[in-house]
């Protein structure tokens, strides 16, 4: 199992620990809406906004 050092929480995979850190822990929001300026750590969160 993959641990997250922040907040314990437990992954099976370790691509899946990679994506909680981009999603809750990471200070990074590269994608940025081009309609509201909303900005999102991951691409598929703006992807999902945009619908």
């Amino acid at each position: 199992p993959f641990s997250c050092q922040l907040c314990n929480r437990k992954f099976t995979r370790q691509d899946h620990l990679k994506r909680h850190y981009r999603s809750l822990h990471a200070q990074t929001k590269p994608f940025d809406c081009p309609d509201c300026g909303k900005k999102f750590s991951r691409k598929d969160n703006l992807t999902q906004h945009f619908r």
